[in-house]
């Protein structure tokens, strides 16, 4: 029996016991909890409804989330990347934009714009001075080709 329906049962009650506001002060006060009763338990079926669509909500949302990390790491895979990756670039700084490797150790070297603007770097790795040669005109963005 939902609450509204006990609510019901209670004003029922007291109709059949002849109880009216125009009677003994204890017969208005039961009415009166009677109208409090009432009034919380069509709050608590209102809420319970709601609660139940926003929880239907979540689980939707959730189901979206996971289909989306799902694309995310087929996307991922069909791009060669890993997992493993995500913890070198969390170590990476922001404005790198481009990534080669060092002709001479085989090392990672990583350039920023203001770098490839000056055409040439030093490898952290060996030290070797390299030359940036990317094949972009000067008129061309850089960045449209990544």
């Amino acid at each position: 029996m939902s609450l509204t329906e006990k609510t019901a049962y209670l004003r029922g009650l007291a109709d059949g016991m002849g109880m009216s506001e125009d009677k003994s002060d204890e017969q208005r006060l039961l009415l009166a909890i009677v109208d409090v009763l009432d009034d919380i338990a069509a709050n608590v079926e209102a809420n319970t409804d709601a609660v139940s669509a926003l929880a239907d909500e979540l689980d939707e949302m959730d189901d979206a989330v996971a289909d989306l990390e799902d694309a995310m790491g087929e996307v991922g895979e069909m791009l060669g990347e890993d997992d493993e990756d995500d913890e070198t670039d969390d170590d990476m700084i922001d404005d790198v934009e481009y990534e080669l490797e060092c002709p001479n150790c085989g090392g990672p070297v990583y350039l920023d714009e203001e770098m490839v603007a000056q055409g040439d770097t030093v490898c952290p790795n060996c030290g070797q001075k390299l030359e940036i040669d990317l094949g972009f005109d000067d008129d061309d963005e850089a960045g449209e080709d990544e």
